[in-house]
């Protein structure tokens, strides 16, 4: 199974770039956007059923957002 996948996103006329890469082991995705040099983690909470970033700079766009994406590229959904 690949676990690395690279796709665009279009806001406000801009593209965004997204490279992310899933952990199998810890279930975390790590997210490196166009235009940062500095990645960070999407997580998703089974507790709460809330999807969150850490360790990095703030997403572009919506956390929601990009969870969705991020879950359509991989082809599975939580």
């Amino acid at each position: 199974m690949d676990f690395n996948r690279k796709f665009q996103h279009n806001v406000d006329g801009r593209t965004i770039t997204f490279d992310v890469t899933y952990d199998p082991k810890t279930h975390f995705f790590t997210v490196l956007e166009s235009g940062q040099q500095e990645r960070y983690h999407l997580k998703f909470d089974m507790n709460t059923r809330i999807w969150r970033t850490e360790d990095g700079p703030k997403p572009q766009i919506a956390v929601e957002e990009l969870a969705t994406l991020v879950q359509k590229s991989f082809g599975h959904f939580m």
